[in-house]
């Protein structure tokens, strides 16, 4: 077994005015050794987004999986595909760049600030055509419990991802404990805690810790006070 320990102190971060930008890896910009990638998963970004309409103009992907999950506020999604709309608190939103889209994001609050997730994993087939999604995370559909978000084939209404990956997203009160076991061999377990706090492979982790878990077939997680984790199943190659 080996455990790659992200703590939220050792994020990167970047203050551009419109943006707080927190990030745990990235292939461009790695803040720590060991931060490029976790397997495909290759981004994985944290910004707040300042009110006003700020946000990210029009600009192009290919050939990636961008998942979004909103924290708090919600955000205007526009693309050259088509799609328009406002994702609202708990959305969570993927799409499928594959042969090539632009998009534009902002802030839809003239008060409030936006706390985003953006996790970007290599796609398991190149140059499909872009596939835009989302769906709604109500705490409710997650309360003492895992809520799939993605998946390679869609199970239990989750979002379709072009990779091998299952994302789920849970929120436990403290005392509770949870079994995670990987859905396929070859791939690594990443935990990240949104907020709260957690014990697992006898390290604590709380508020955007991350721990990456490799060559082991399951891990539990201890929950020390009231937490929202996310547990991401990814290909390790």
């Amino acid at each position: 077994m080996e455990l790659i320990y992200h703590p939220e102190n050792t994020r990167s971060f970047r203050d551009m005015g419109w943006i707080k930008l927190y990030q745990s890896f990235h292939p461009n910009y790695p803040p720590a050794p060991n931060r490029r990638n976790f397997g495909v998963l290759v981004v994985f970004d944290n910004g707040f987004i300042m009110p006003g309409g700020k946000g990210f103009g029009m600009h192009p992907h290919d050939n990636m999986e961008i998942v979004s999950v909103l924290i708090h506020g919600a955000m205007v999604h526009s693309d050259t595909a088509g799609h328009n709309g406002i994702n609202v608190e708990n959305a969570i939103q993927l799409i499928s760049a594959g042969t090539g889209v632009q998009h534009s994001e902002y802030n839809y609050s003239e008060t409030e600030e936006i706390d985003n997730l953006q996790i970007w994993f290599l796609p398991k087939i190149k140059n499909l055509q872009p596939r835009y999604q989302t769906m709604v995370s109500e705490p409710a559909d997650r309360d003492g419990k895992l809520q799939l978000l993605l998946s390679p084939t869609a199970e239990n209404n989750s979002l379709e991802i072009n990779q091998d990956v299952w994302m789920w997203r849970g929120s436990f009160k403290a005392g509770e404990s949870i079994s995670y076991h990987k859905r396929l061999n070859g791939n690594g377990i990443y935990l990240y805690i949104i907020n709260g706090k957690a014990i697992a492979e006898n390290q604590e982790l709380s508020y955007r810790d991350g721990l990456g878990i490799i060559n082991k077939e399951s891990t539990d997680i201890f929950i020390k006070e009231d937490t929202d984790i996310l547990i991401i199943d990814v290909p390790m190659v």
